[in-house]
């Protein structure tokens, strides 16, 4: 990941870890996320990573319901 951001920047790595913050460790997720969500629209592919019946099931385990059925992560 370090090296990811370093690229994604310019900056040595030795300089990200010693001026980088969790903040720039978001900026690139949500950037990284963008992408895939914009290639996968333009390929045709769904850009949901998740079925609607899979997240309540994870929020519901989140939670502590203990609904335990098919929700893989």
């Amino acid at each position: 990941m370090i090296d990811g951001l370093a690229k994604r920047y310019g900056v040595l790595p030795s300089h990200l870890m010693a001026q980088g913050d969790t903040f720039d460790l978001m900026v690139m997720d949500v950037a990284i996320s963008w992408e895939r969500h914009c290639h996968n629209k333009q390929n045709g592919k769904s850009a949901d990573d998740y079925e609607p019946g899979q997240l309540v099931d994870l929020m519901d385990k989140a939670k502590g319901k203990g609904n335990d059925s098919k929700a893989k992560v």
